[in-house]
């Protein structure tokens, strides 16, 4: 990692020095007051951050920044709170993962649309073009961009190549084969998955990521219902004139580019028509596949117990052989390869909850994309979750305050903020999430090559082919629902039939409650071309 940081280093220098950001001047002061920032702890994250406080603060020394990190475990919780008491007391925060807080932040958090086309004094042009602007999750018929993201990620799965070698396997392509190569691992005497069974993996993490990568295999042509119409308030006839399904393209239904959603046409669907299901056949196709699997291959009677910090440690001490995660795991894996190699221990989490791992072995990394499932309902091959991710929203105080923490994000988007936070990071041991999204930034090295080898099979978060996967619009006694009747199916307690009849009730009784965050009436529905007024 300090090889590759060394190169990552001289590109940004030479980045920084062709848009003329390096300077020793300060920029005119013309911000007073306080920055919190107000996002979850992980290895160097702190220190990355006050970085890029300090040299902020360089430029505007009257603005101060202090970084308040929260522990990961309970951040959802927190950030939710945060936003439900907003209307009594605004938060101390100014920036938090907005994305955590589902629709609470709902009219609460600064759009960063209206500042994207702004001349950034941190660049040679505007905001927008600081950053891959495309890659942002934009609602372009709204005009609404609530997060910023500077790292692309993907999840999939990593493998032990020492022990797949060792048993003789290779990396599934479908479902079938995945369940295969399990059994000829647990056969040889490994946990073949290190999966947490948790809610908390259900919910935001694994289990949920493969719920969401699942479904989407059962509703690709449900774009073709809830898609923008001649007519509809939403309609481009630019893109939707021209858009024409096509489920052998992954990047087919990419939204806003290729086609625009209309979520009253989702909505209408599902409650009323009936055309649209959340305990469709290609969901009783998908959970049943879900049970060859869990948890038999994850721990047996102890998946449900495991939680992220016990499914990293398995795949760690090489006691299981694949692992579910992001491609934020590359430097995570490389750091800890490192440690070993300088004979120090390991530290698996944060505060009381971490745990130091001592006489660990190398292994060799290897990767797959998600294999795909076949049978009744599967409409496409597997995608996975590939997006920019960050998710940085400012919570909307007064319109001075907002201004400077949208400042103080446009330097952070900068190549010489962005650099300031990756070389302090990268120094305290950090890892990057992701590919960054900050033009003139590249990674270099054993880093840059994992993340060059990857397979990119398309994102299955987009548009709505996720929407009912879980518990819906990540509504907590919904998905704490979900997570009872599928703990329920997976342990054969009920039937698949079962599962299904339980999450077609569980999703019809919430949705309303997550149209009206988004000011969707059941009324509005009637008239599903014209823009919902909530009433």
């Amino acid at each position: 990692m300090k090889k590759s940081l060394v190169r990552f280093l001289c590109l940004v220098m030479a980045a920084l020095m062709a848009l003329g950001c390096v300077s020793a001047l300060a920029e005119e002061d013309d911000f007073s007051g306080k920055i919190t920032i107000s996002l979850y702890s992980a290895k160097g994250v702190e220190e990355a951050w006050r970085a890029v406080g300090d040299a902020y603060t360089a430029k505007h020394p009257n603005a101060e920044v202090v970084v308040d990190l929260k522990p990961q475990d309970g951040y959802a919780d927190w950030v939710k709170a945060a936003f439900q008491g907003y209307d009594s007391a605004l938060p101390e925060a100014d920036i938090v993962y907005g994305n955590l807080a589902g629709s609470d932040r709902v009219d609460k958090v600064v759009n960063f649309y209206d500042y994207a086309f702004d001349e950034s004094a941190y660049s040679d042009g505007e905001w927008a073009d600081q950053i891959a602007f495309d890659m942002q999750n934009i609602d372009m018929v709204s005009g609404s961009w609530d997060c910023v993201s500077i790292t692309g990620v993907q999840v999939l799965w990593f493998y032990n190549v020492d022990i797949f070698n060792e048993v003789g396997v290779k990396p599934p392509k479908t479902w079938d084969e995945f369940v295969d190569v399990c059994a000829k691992i647990e056969a040889a005497g490994y946990q073949p998955l290190a999966i947490a069974g948790d809610f908390q993996s259900f919910w935001a993490e694994q289990m949920g990521w493969l719920a969401q990568v699942y479904c989407d295999q059962t509703t690709r042509s449900q774009i073709e219902i809830y898609r923008a119409q001649e007519g509809d308030y939403c309609y481009d006839p630019d893109v939707d004139g021209k858009f024409v399904y096509d489920p052998t393209d992954p990047h087919n239904d990419d939204t806003p580019a290729n086609v625009n959603v209309n979520t009253v046409r989702f909505w209408k669907a599902f409650l009323k028509d009936g055309t649209i299901k959340a305990g469709s056949d290609g969901m009783k196709t998908v959970w049943s596949n879900f049970a060859k699997i869990f948890p038999t291959y994850a721990g047996g009677e102890n998946f449900f117990g495991t939680d992220a910090n016990n499914a990293k440690t398995m795949f760690y001490q090489s006691k299981a052989a694949i692992y579910l995660s992001g491609s934020w795991f590359f430097g995570d894996y490389l750091n800890t390869m490192a440690s070993i190699d300088a004979g120090e221990a390991v530290t698996i989490g944060d505060g009381e909850d971490a745990v130091e791992l001592e006489g660990l072995k190398k292994f060799g990394l290897g990767t797959f994309a998600m294999p795909s499932m076949e049978g009744e309902g599967i409409e496409a091959k597997a995608r996975t979750i590939e997006v920019a991710t960050g998710f940085l929203s400012a919570v909307k105080k007064d319109i001075d305050h907002d201004e400077m923490v949208v400042d103080f994000l446009k330097f952070y988007t900068s190549p010489e903020g962005y650099s300031t936070f990756l070389s302090a990071l990268i120094e305290a041991g950090g890892v990057p999430d992701g590919l960054p999204l900050v033009k003139g930034i590249e990674l270099e090295g054993e880093l840059g090559e994992m993340f060059s080898n990857i397979e990119y099979i398309g994102n299955c978060q987009k548009g709505l082919c996720q929407a009912l996967a879980r518990g819906v619009g990540d509504n907590q006694e919904a998905l704490r629902a979900w997570y009872g009747y599928s703990s329920d199916l997976l342990t054969g307690k009920i039937t698949v039939d079962e599962w299904a009849e339980k999450h077609q009730e569980n999703q019809t009784k919430y949705a309303p409650e997550v149209m009206k965050a988004s000011k969707i009436s059941m009324n509005d529905l009637d008239n599903p071309q014209n823009e919902p007024t909530g009433n």
